[in-house]
């Protein structure tokens, strides 16, 4: 069973270390001149989720069995993962909110009371499980009303789950802990996206790396170039002509979109490589220090590159 914890990668001074390989398309030290025509604002459009089969009957509790899973802290955030397999003979819909009681400390039982609507890591969707499958259920506690540093933990035992369709589950060797309450997700299995792919041939299977100066005052144009290299073995065609966004991340944030220039460039053939001058406009209310600058090219595929560059004030 593997974690279902999403880690987010930021890649700073990306770029593709295998670019050098590439030849160049223009003359020696040639570089496509910076065009200016901006467009509307480009956003990566959202994934598509992709829905589980939900034909199977509902699962009975004779059908379920509960372990404990994965757990997880972050950002004053504690996971607890529970495990509930299908041990039947056909596979069953695992949905909706349990009921949930469980035997506190003194050793009294007691219904709890989860927040629905999921956890810092996502929501679950309801799915069939086969046979010896497993679908989750993910109950959080955080530790942010606790503003003294005082407050305990308290650990719940011996869990009993009530099933939305009716029916009891035990889990007697379970147990869940509480600092300023629980949420819950639902029952079910986590969220799946369609991951995008470019199609052979289209700028979306390019590489780019950006080469920056040093520095950059404040309320000047920054000036750099793009490098966009083809390591595939199919020429990539610039029709229609691709369009970029470029930003700078500091105290303030700017993001622009424009048109490439493919006036003299209309392909890059396998194995080769461009480059093309790029203009980014630094705020006058930017302040001193590191800055990110990021670039790419409009399509959920990318590609994508970004760097540090420093920004100077006076």
């Amino acid at each position: 069973m593997k974690s279902r914890l999403l880690l987010l990668l930021v890649v700073v001074g990306a770029g593709c270390a295998a670019c050098g390989s590439a030849k160049s398309t223009t003359a020696a030290g040639g570089v496509v001149p910076w065009l200016d025509k901006p467009l509307p604002l480009y956003l990566i459009p959202n994934a598509t989720l992709i829905r589980y089969p939900t034909s199977a009957p509902p699962c009975r509790a004779r059908q379920l069995r509960v372990s404990q899973g994965r757990n997880a802290v972050g950002l004053n955030h504690h996971l607890e993962e529970l495990v509930f397999s299908n041990v039947g003979a056909k596979a069953c819909l695992l949905r909706g909110y349990p009921t949930i009681s469980a035997r506190t400390p003194a050793g009294v039982r007691r219904t709890l009371h989860p927040r629905g609507g999921g956890t810092f890591v996502g929501q679950l969707l309801a799915a069939d499980i086969r046979a010896g499958g497993h679908g989750f259920l993910d109950l959080e506690t955080t530790s942010v009303c606790d503003v003294s540093g005082l407050r305990k933990s308290v650990r719940f035992s011996d869990l009993r789950f009530t099933l939305p369709n009716g029916g009891k589950v035990g889990a007697p060797r379970v147990s869940i802990s509480s600092v300023c309450g629980l949420s819950m997700s639902e029952l079910g299995l986590p969220r799946k996206y369609a991951q995008p792919h470019a199609a052979p041939g289209t700028p979306g299977t390019l590489h780019a790396q950006l080469r920056l100066p040093a520095s950059v005052r404040a309320g000047a144009t920054l000036r750099f170039t793009v490098t966009l290299s083809n390591l595939t073995a199919k020429t990539v065609a610039l029709g229609p002509c691709p369009a970029y966004t470029e930003g700078l991340v500091t105290t303030v944030m700017v993001r622009h979109s424009y048109a490439l220039n493919c006036s003299t460039v209309h392909t890059i053939p396998a194995h080769s490589s461009v480059r093309y001058a790029m203009r980014l406009n630094v705020p006058r209310e930017t302040q001193s220090g590191s800055a990110k600058v990021s670039w790419s090219v409009n399509s959920p595929t990318g590609p994508f590159a970004a760097t540090v560059i420093n920004v100077l004030r006076g």
